[in-house]
This record gives C-alpha cells, structure tokens and sequence, in this order.
C-alpha cells in the first residue's frame, strides 16, 4: 500500500515537491492525490506535510518534521564491501562512491548529496553487511 493523501490537504504542493519519483498531483490550493502505482513508501511527503494530511503506508498519519532533522545515512568504512546496492537504491542520486587511500578498497560508499537525501531508509535497507546507519545531521546550518 503506498501513502496516501487526505481530503485535509490545502494543495499547498510541499508533497509534490519533496517527492523522488513525481507520483503526487495536483494543482495548488486543491486535495493532492498520489498514484499509488509510482509511489515508492520513501515518506518524505508525509515528513513535508505541515497539515498531517498524508497517511503512511500502514494507515497513520506522520508528524511534520523539519528537513534539517531528517536521518541520514552514515557509512562505516570498515563494513562497506562496496557493492553499489546502497547507490542503486537511493531514489534521489544522493549516494555515491568515495574514494579511500588504505589499499584495502578502492572505494567506498557515501553520502555524496546530502541536500538531496529524503531520509527513506532504503540503502540502510538493502546493505547486506550493515555497514550503514541513519542518524539525526549534526547541523549548523
């Protein structure tokens, strides 16, 4: 089941704009509808909505929360086996390869895009060694 949008939406299009895969429409100042067959479950339209009109998967409604507190990933060096699965599944292009000098691994993963990154979880998800963990940015900015 994929997020859905309530009839408390105001169409202020905040979803629409957040959304990696384009699956919200909806001209502004009217209800906003998500086509469930492009809806990925990343939830980044519900975090966006400061009127808690988007249900989640499982029927509930997420708080609003600012972008600047959205998990991100962070890669452990010593876990990454640099398989790529993490890039592979980032909806947004956030990750990428970082090289690294110790001879032991040409490359490893990280968070390349960070502005990009819509905290979906999904490359944590997927890692088969466990290599990342998402965590709350440590921000100044």
């Amino acid at each position: 089941m994929s997020h859905t949008i309530l009839d408390t939406c105001k169409g202020c299009t905040a979803c629409a704009k957040v959304c990696p895969v384009n699956a919200i429409h909806g001209e502004r100042n009217l209800v906003h509808s998500i086509d469930a067959d492009i809806c990925i479950d990343c939830g980044a339209c519900a975090r966006t909505c400061v009127y808690q009109a988007v249900l989640d998967a499982d029927g509930k409604i997420q708080p609003p929360l600012k972008r600047t507190l959205w998990l991100k990933p962070s890669f452990s060096e010593k876990k990454c086996v640099s398989c790529g699965l993490c890039i592979q599944s980032c909806p947004t292009g956030a990750i990428g390869f970082s090289e690294i000098i110790d001879h032991q691994m040409d490359a490893v993963a990280r968070l390349e895009n960070p502005k990009n990154c819509i905290g979906c979880s999904f490359c944590k998800a997927i890692c088969p060694v466990e290599a990342i963990t998402m965590k709350t940015p440590l921000s100044s900015s």
